[in-house]
Order: structure tokens, then sequence, then C-alpha cells
């Protein structure tokens, strides 16, 4: 195709320009020989081009420092991304100086913003919608990815930048949080409980925007979740608990339960399995915290979720499926800390509507040595994107006091916003490497943890790059590197892990997901 369009544009090229030239031989070789040898750049360029994409995913050069690729992997490395340990080489040095412009001129044009404008609406085509593949067949047809899992990369498209209608607005001295609705093609009948009439699912996205008298309109604001719920006869919906839609709590998940079964902390033997305790910190719609109840088989995990905003805690319930019953009734951080301590009335999923550094703060001088987290998930955001500082400053109490209350052989992961590019609302290389030593020097042991970073598969990416820190690192041996260590892990519990409450196995890959960019990071 690209062959056939780009001889197509000499040809045009030439019919334009023959009548302005009498010498219609001369024109027409001299348009030949153009096009052949910027045909041949681009075909030398073009074997090599997945080198330009991983260094984009990987953070290790912008757009522009694309187009200077050295041909050396791993001095790239070492200049633009210090910290970390790249485990392959880039496959770039094929093309010599003409490939490394191609490439850079590839990367800056699918990292640009007009490469991405319209990628995801939807057309009108013989009266029926049909969807714009993400990077249509560019790369060769479609890969099916994980065609169990009802929230895969293939209908992403049904609500990604696409216009939807409003369900559900609520403000608070935070902002407007907004739901939008969108159509879901396949539909499974999902209820808890009698259903009373006839059960349809949509997806529900959740938007957050800043400040205003007024309420924003259904684009304003970043998205921030996507669940998908079912819906009967008028009823509260329900939240679909095992279609996990975004590509970033995938992978968080992924990470943090490979992370545990690697340190030795999560038996597979569903008898043998003790009782899991999750902190969630920053609560969205509650994909994660309705995931892990549903995952982990009856009795063995209780979630702590955390949320700042109340207009997010009231969308979530009203519009978007998460259950009202986990909504704990706090008037404070000692309340909340109160409360969870005390078991909070036999709830397994609980979400206080209280600060997480303050909550966190009040539990570790209130539960005793057997309130230990197992997991641990920060994925808190104010409006701009950024992590709040005192989540991640080792100066503010919060780390401090998340250390004290940390099983030995924890397993915590960070969300962050980092764009394409490796630098994004989160901040760039030097703001993440803080924030990371920051995690790593208070909660981690100094001499056998290990910490790794991944990002979100590119087809499925919004610019998210996630950090797991082992809080033991592996027991006894580490001459295999821990990049091999956790996809062995990953490979284990997607195999072992007991069934859901449904009875059904893992319906997502988590192997490719621990090792999609994958980066060792040392302080």
């Amino acid at each position: 195709y690209l062959e056939k369009s780009t001889r197509e544009q000499s040809s045009t090229s030439f019919h334009l320009a023959s009548p302005m030239n009498t010498n219609f031989a001369h024109q027409k070789e001299e348009l030949q020989a153009q096009h052949e040898r910027r045909f041949q750049r681009f075909v030398t360029g073009a074997a090599a081009g997945s080198a330009a994409l991983t260094a984009l995913s990987l953070g290790f050069a912008s757009p522009r420092q694309c187009f200077q690729l050295p041909t050396s992997a791993t001095s790239m490395s070492s200049t633009l991304h210090p910290g970390h340990a790249v485990q392959a080489a880039l496959p770039c040095a094929a093309g010599g100086r003409g490939a490394s412009r191609t490439l850079g001129a590839v990367a800056s044009v699918l990292a640009s913003r007009r490469a991405f404008v319209g990628l995801r609406r939807r057309l009108l085509v013989s009266g029926h919608r049909t969807q714009r593949p993400f990077f249509g067949d560019l790369f060769g047809p479609e890969e099916v990815i994980d065609p169990d899992d009802p929230g895969r990369v293939g209908v992403c498209g049904e609500y990604q930048n696409m216009p939807g209608s409003m369900v559900a607005s609520e403000q608070s001295e935070f902002g407007w949080a907004l739901v939008t609705r969108h159509d879901a093609s396949e539909q499974d009948e999902f209820w808890i409980g009698d259903a009373t009439g006839t059960v349809t699912q949509e997806w529900r996205e959740l938007r957050l925007s800043g400040t205003s008298e007024t309420r924003p309109g259904m684009t304003a604001g970043t998205g921030q979740s996507v669940v998908k719920v079912s819906i009967c006869d008028g009823a509260t919906p329900q939240m679909v608990p095992y279609c996990m839609a975004l590509a970033y709590t995938k992978s968080l998940c992924a990470a943090a339960l490979s992370g545990a079964h690697l340190q030795g902390a999560m038996p597979l033997d569903g008898e043998e399995m003790p009782t899991f305790r999750a902190l969630v910190i920053g609560l969205g719609a509650g994909s994660i915290p309705v995931w892990l109840k549903h995952t982990f088989p009856k009795g063995k995990v209780i979630v702590d979720a955390l949320e700042i905003d109340p207009a997010v805690v009231t969308v979530a319930t009203n519009a978007m499926g998460f259950p009202k019953e986990a909504i704990r009734p706090a008037s404070d951080a000692k309340a909340a800390a109160a409360d969870a301590s005390s078991g909070a009335d036999g709830e397994s999923m609980r979400v206080y509507s209280i600060p997480g550094e303050d909550f966190v703060d009040a539990l570790a001088g209130l539960a005793g040595e057997d309130y230990m987290y197992d997991l641990v998930f920060i994925d808190a955001f104010d409006k701009n994107g950024k992590v709040p500082p005192v989540l991640v400053d080792a100066s503010e109490p919060f780390l401090p006091s998340l250390n004290k209350l940390l099983a030995p052989k924890a397993t915590l992961v960070l969300n962050l916003l980092v764009g394409m590019t490796g630098s994004g609302s989160s901040g760039g290389p030097k703001e993440i490497q803080a924030m990371v030593s920051a995690i790593h020097g208070s909660c981690c042991d100094p001499e056998s943890s290990e910490v790794f970073t991944i990002r979100t598969p590119i087809k499925e990416s919004s610019g998210n790059q996630i950090y797991g820190f082992l809080r033991a690192g592996r027991a006894g041996s580490k001459q295999t590197p821990l990049k091999e260590a956790l996809k062995a892990s990953a490979e284990a519990v997607n195999t072992d892990f007991p069934p859901d409450q449904l009875g059904q196995k893992l319906r997502f890959d988590f192997a490719r997901r621990v090792v999609f960019s994958y980066q060792d990071w040392r302080p």
C-alpha cells in the first residue's frame, strides 16, 4: 500500500509538472529517480521501524531526539534514561543515518498530535457506524488479544474518543465529576440478584473537570475511568466486576499479583492462600477494588479504598455501578481508621471519602501489627494529572506511615501519566526519579528490594507508566534477571490462580503486560 501510494504520488507530480517542462523525457527520468531514492530510504528505515516506537514507549527519547537516534541502544539509554538498565538493544543499527532520519520521521508522525486526531471517530458508512482501528493495518492484521476478556482492546473503540450522552454530574470543592454513556456491542446479561426485566449493558466513562459555576460539556476535563455496567428496569446500575476496561488498571493488577507471587507471599492454592489486605489510593469508578473482590476466592481479600473527592464517590455509586454498601460512614480520618481496624461490620470492600495521607497516618497510629497491607495501589491524581506531592515526598508523613502498615513481602504499584515520550502531566525523568526514590527509600528494604517499571501495551496505551516495588525482593538467588522471573510468576498466576466468584479463570494475560517496555530501576 505504501509503495503504491508513493508511486501514485510521483505519477501525479509528473502529470502536474509536465506541461511546464518541454523536456518530457528528462523530467520523467528525474522524477522516477527521485522516487526510487525516496522509496529506498523508506524501505531501509522501515526495516528498523520498531526501534522508533520502542524508543517512544520506553521514554528513551522525545520525537525530536528520535531524529538523531544513535546506532548504539546502550549509549542512547545511558544518555536519555539514567537509572534504568536496558534489557535488549534496539535494532536500529541497520538503517544508518538514513534509517535514523526515517525512524525519527515515523516516530514524530506517530507521536504528534495530528496523527491521533480523529483516529477514534465513527463514520457513517451505508447507514452503519464503523470504527477506525487505532493504527489501521499499517503494521499488519490486528492481533486478537485476550479474546475471553470483555474489556479487551478490540472493543475499546466503542467508548474511546466517541460522543456519548451525559447520565450524571456532581460538583464538589475539587471540581466536576461527569459520567457519559456509550453503547456496548457485547451483552452477557450479568446481574446480581433477581432481574425484574431485561438486562442490558453499556459503557460508562468518568471524566473530571475543574471548578466552574456551570456544568462543563461532555468532553471537558480528563478521562479518569471506564467501566461496563448492567442496567435493569430502572434499578441502580451494577458494575460488571470481571470486565476491566482500561489497560493501565489491568497492568497495575498484573504487576501487583505477579510481584506478590514472586516474593513468595501469594501461594496459588486456594486453601493455602492467606487473606490479603489491599490498599487502593484513588477510587475513580472503583474498577480495581471491585475486580479484586470478584477475582480472589471468597473471604481471601479485604480492600480499603480512599477517595478524597466526594463527587467521585457519589457518581461512582449512582451512575457507575459501584456498590453503595461499600461506602463507610466516617466523619474524619480517625473515625475511618477505627472503622477499618475494627472490621468495618464485616464488609470486605470498604471506601472512605478521606484523604489518603490522613487515613494512613491515623491507621498507622491505631492499628496493631496484625493490620498489614500486602498490596498497595497508588493511582491518585489531581485535575492536572499530577500525583499529589504528599503521597510521593519522603519528608511528608504519608510514606513513613505507610511503611509501618506494609507486610514484610508487600508489593506496591504506582501509576504515572508520562505520555508517549516519557514526560507528561506526572512530570519528566527527574521528577519521576525523585518520586520513585522517595517510595523506595521509605518503604523498601535497602538491601534486598527490587523495583521495575513497565508501560501499558502500545495499542492500548494512554501514556501510563507503572512502577512496581517488591518490598523484600526475591528470596534466594537472583541470578535470573528480574524480568524473566516476573514473567514466569505472571504465567504461573494466569495458569494456577483459583477461579473467580463465577468459577472463571483470569480473563486477560498477565505475562504480556508485566514485560511490556520492561526496565529494571536502580537507585
